[in-house]
């Protein structure tokens, strides 16, 4: 719930102004409880809601090609507000092409393959030597 989720944004040291590494939680964490359409996606004109977004999401980290999912947070306001993402993490063995295709109900952007910011992220987030980074993004 809410209060797990900024206990654990709080324990990876918070969130700054977005310059440095970021938070990243578990798909549970950031969607358990989470009816805030303006948590992720927010800029989509036909938004599927957070229950969609954590349905892809979770489908696509039960995939066998798939290693990790991760929310990256890119912003926390008022400690009874969601915090924000604009981006996901997806660990694989897939090209990010595939990626995207997996996502397409999401509407993301492009698939980058970088952490945000140019940082890991304050959660060691493991990528295997046989795996690659993918991001999806939206904005």
């Amino acid at each position: 719930m809410l209060e797990d989720l900024h206990a654990e944004i709080a324990r990876q040291g918070g969130y700054d102004d977005g310059s440095g590494p970021e938070p990243v939680v578990s798909l549970e964490l950031f969607f358990d409880g989470n009816e805030d359409p303006a948590s992720i996606g927010c800029n989509l004109s036909d938004h599927p809601g957070p229950a969609r977004f954590y349905e892809v999401l979770s489908a696509m980290r039960d995939r066998p090609e798939v290693h990790s999912v991760w929310v990256g947070v890119s912003e926390v306001m008022d400690p009874d507000d969601w915090p924000f993402s604009d981006h996901v993490y997806v660990v694989t063995t897939a090209s990010p092409t595939d990626v995207g295709s997996w996502a397409v109900a999401l509407s993301p952007n492009a698939p980058g393959d970088d952490w945000w910011n140019g940082a890991p992220p304050l959660q060691q987030v493991e990528v295997p030597p046989d795996s690659r980074l993918v991001t999806l993004w939206w904005d």
